[in-house]
């Protein structure tokens, strides 16, 4: 069952929404009076607070008499008490302050989970695009590689194949003669390409990879940035949940706090 809201009254001054424990301590400190007028949701009429045996027990017995003076006072003033007029708490929200501070960080402690969540992850997607277009450059220089090796190990290997032949007829001899020039030959074209790649398509390939690095360093600072600033935002959320809340919720938000506090600003991992 949820705790009822009570108001309360002295004169004309209306005073509340507040909870029961907050009456409760104001009826023990003496800020509400035995003679004030109250009201919870279920009461039918406002009553004298001495009449609730929530606030002051037994406080019908003791102020009997003062009672009854109160309601002969009542009888020759022509005017009946004024009673505050208010709207029922069903049809309000609860204004207790324990519970807008309870949803502000519970606020807090989502808006700072997303921030952390952004920053982290913008964080490794610009590790991988560095690392997509080191692979692209190297990748290309590989299949180059490649390539031009088979193109000579077939000739390398047909012409140890007539070596291992022997009395080979006037064609084969004259391939065999004419296989080293071609291997010389795919050498050269080979080098030629590779130096127009080198100065081209895999020049833009190592540019790009260079751009996005240093983009990459760059940004890293503000993504620290926006990870410390989550962080805060995230430790504040939990110190303004931790008072509000009991139980289990509590204990978790204080297992998070700590976590943070000694992982994100008592090592040297985030500052480093």
């Amino acid at each position: 069952m949820s705790d009822p809201i009570w108001y309360y009254a002295r004169g004309e001054s209306e005073q509340g929404p507040i909870s029961s424990a907050q009456i409760k301590a104001l009826a023990a400190t003496g800020a509400l009076r035995r003679d004030d007028l109250v009201w919870k949701e279920g009461m039918e009429n406002w009553l004298p607070a001495n009449e609730v045996d929530e606030l002051f027990p037994n406080g019908k017995k003791k102020t009997k008499e003062a009672a009854k003076e109160v309601a002969s006072g009542t009888k020759e003033n022509s005017k009946p008490t004024p009673r505050p007029t208010i709207s029922r708490p069903a049809s309000h929200p609860d204004l207790d302050m324990t519970q807008v501070i309870c949803s502000v960080g519970r606020g807090l402690v989502v808006l700072g989970v997303l921030i952390v969540l952004m920053s982290r992850g913008c964080d490794s997607l610009g590790v991988r695009k560095v690392a997509r277009l080191q692979a692209l450059a190297e990748i290309a220089e590989s299949d180059f590689q490649r390539t031009w090796d088979r193109e000579k190990s077939a000739l390398e290997d047909e012409q140890q194949s007539l070596r291992d032949r022997g009395n080979l007829n006037n064609i084969d001899q004259q391939r065999l003669n004419n296989l080293p020039e071609e291997i010389a030959k795919l050498d050269r074209e080979k080098n030629e390409e590779q130096r127009n790649l080198q100065r081209g398509k895999w020049a833009s390939y190592k540019i790009a990879a260079e751009d996005a690095n240093s983009n990459n360093r760059i940004w890293a600072y503000w993504r620290q940035v926006g990870f410390l600033f989550g962080t805060m935002v995230l430790a504040v959320g939990l110190l303004f949940v931790t008072p509000t809340t009991e139980g289990p919720e509590r204990w978790i938000c204080l297992v998070m706090l700590t976590v943070i506090l000694y992982s994100v600003y008592a090592s040297n991992s985030v500052w480093g």
